[in-house]
C-alpha cells in the first residue's frame, strides 16, 4: 500500500511539473512563434491587396477560412479560380463603370465560390447571392421563367449598384459590406444600439454571420491572389462568349441546330429557368462556348455575313462598311431592296429611311454585314 502511495505521489509531482513547464513555455514556444510569423505574413500580404477597408490584423476565423480555401478545399478553390478567369473581367467592367473599388470582385468569391447557379438555404441566388425581394428592388426580373439573379451581367451590375448605395448611406466599407450581408436596416439598428458608426463598436450588435462577413471577404481576396504560393493551379475552363437574342427561342433547339450540348447551354445560362429565352425588346445575352458563337449567330440571325459591331459605332462609318460589303438593310428588314422602295409621303427620303433602319438594326441586334 505504501508503494502505491509513493507511485501516485511521484505521478502527481510529474504532472504538476509538466503543467507548470507547459504554461511557462507556451507564450514563447516555437509553435506559437511560427503561428505569429504566419499571421504577420498574411496581414502584410493582405495590406498589399489594396482592399477598400483597413486590415490591421487577422483573427482565428480569417486564418481558418484561408486554410479552408488553400489547404482543406484546394480542389474546389482550383475550380473557382478557373471560373474567376471568366467572370472577373465582367466584374471589373461594371465596377469601373460605376467608379467602385475593383477589389470588391472578391466579394462574389466569399458569397458563392463563383458558382452562377448557387442557391442558399435562405433562397439567395447567383454569383452575388441576391435575395428575391432585393433583386426585384434593384430592377431584376425574378419569376418562374427568368431569374436574372443568375444572369452574369445583370446580376453583377445590380450588385455593384447596391454596394454603391450602401457605401453612400454609411460612408464606410466595413458597414457597407455588413449591410450587403444582413440588410441596411439591421446595420442602422446596430449603429443605434452601439451609439457609434465605428464598425468595431457596431460589429457586436450584428448577427454572428455578419460579424464574420468582412473576414470572409478578406480570406477570399487572399486566396485568389496567393494561391500559387500554396501550390494551387486554376482549373482550365472552356472559353465563353455571348450572343444577343431578342425573340423567343428554346435552348434545346439552339443546342440541336448549333451542335452544342444542351447541358452545357443550360449550365452557362441558368437564368432561363424554363429552358427558353423569352422575347424582349432589350434582349438577353445568351452565353455560348466561344468556338460556337459564329454558328449560334448564324442560326439566330439567319444571315451568313453578319458580324458584331460595337453599339457606339458611328452611322457614316457603319453605312460605308455596309455599302462595301453589299449589305442592304432594307432588304433584310422589309423584304424589298432600296431601289424598289416607293414613297407615298414626299417628306420621306431614302436617306432618312435608310439611316433609321440601320440605327434600328444597331439598337436591336448590334449586327451589320
Amino acid at each position: 500500500m505504501s508503494k502505491l502511495r509513493t507511485v501516485l505521489h511521484q505521478l502527481l509531482l510529474l504532472l504538476l511539473v509538466t503543467v507548470t513547464y507547459t504554461a511557462q513555455a507556451s507564450p514563447t514556444s516555437p509553435s506559437n512563434s511560427k503561428i505569429e510569423r504566419t499571421r504577420a505574413k498574411i496581414v502584410n500580404r493582405v495590406q498589399r491587396l489594396d482592399l477598400p477597408l483597413k486590415v490591421a490584423t487577422t483573427d482565428d476565423f480569417t486564418d481558418r477560412k484561408i486554410n479552408e480555401y488553400l489547404e482543406l478545399g484546394h480542389r474546389s478553390t482550383e475550380r473557382m479560380l478557373g471560373r474567376a478567369n471568366q467572370y472577373f473581367p465582367v466584374f471589373e467592367y461594371y465596377l469601373r463603370k460605376h467608379q467602385m473599388p475593383v477589389s470588391l470582385k472578391y466579394l462574389a468569391v466569399s458569397e458563392s465560390m463563383l458558382v452562377p447557379g448557387a442557391v442558399s438555404p435562405a433562397l439567395a441566388a447567383g454569383l452575388w447571392q441576391l435575395m428575391p425581394a432585393t433583386a426585384r428592388e434593384m430592377g431584376l426580373r425574378v419569376d418562374s421563367i427568368v431569374d436574372e439573379r443568375l444572369d452574369l451581367y445583370r446580376s453583377t451590375e445590380a450588385a455593384v449598384l447596391m454596394l454603391k448605395r450602401l457605401h453612400e448611406e454609411f460612408g464606410d466599407w466595413h458597414l457597407a459590406l455588413a449591410a450587403y450581408n444582413c440588410g441596411n436596416g439591421r446595420v442602422r439598428k446596430g449603429i443605434r444600439l452601439a451609439g457609434s458608426k465605428q464598425y468595431v463598436k457596431v460589429k457586436g450588435f450584428l448577427p454572428q454571420e455578419t460579424q464574420r462577413y468582412v473576414a470572409a471577404y478578406v480570406a477570399a481576396a487572399y486566396a485568389v491572389n496567393y494561391y500559387g504560393d500554396h501550390g494551387l493551379i486554376p482549373h482550365e475552363l472552356e472559353g465563353t462568349d455571348y450572343v444577343m437574342i431578342h425573340r423567343y427561342m428554346n435552348l434545346a433547339k439552339i443546342a440541336r441546330e448549333c451542335d452544342v450540348r444542351i447541358p452545357t447551354l443550360r449550365r452557362l445560362n441558368p437564368n432561363f429557368v424554363r429552358g427558353y429565352v423569352p422575347s424582349t425588346v432589350e434582349g438577353y445575352r445568351l452565353r455560348v462556348p466561344s468556338h460556337k458563337k459564329q454558328a449560334v449567330q448564324l442560326f439566330l440571325w439567319g444571315r451568313p455575313n453578319l458580324v458584331e459591331l460595337p453599339r457606339n459605332a458611328d452611322l457614316p462609318a457603319a453605312h460605308a462598311t455596309a455599302a462595301m460589303m453589299g449589305y442592304d438593310a432594307q432588304m433584310i428588314l422589309l423584304g424589298v431592296s432600296s431601289e424598289r422602295l416607293v414613297y407615298d409621303q414626299p417628306d420621306w427620303t431614302f436617306q432618312s429611311l435608310r439611316d433609321g433602319l440601320l440605327m434600328s438594326l444597331y439598337d436591336s441586334y448590334q449586327a451589320l454585314v
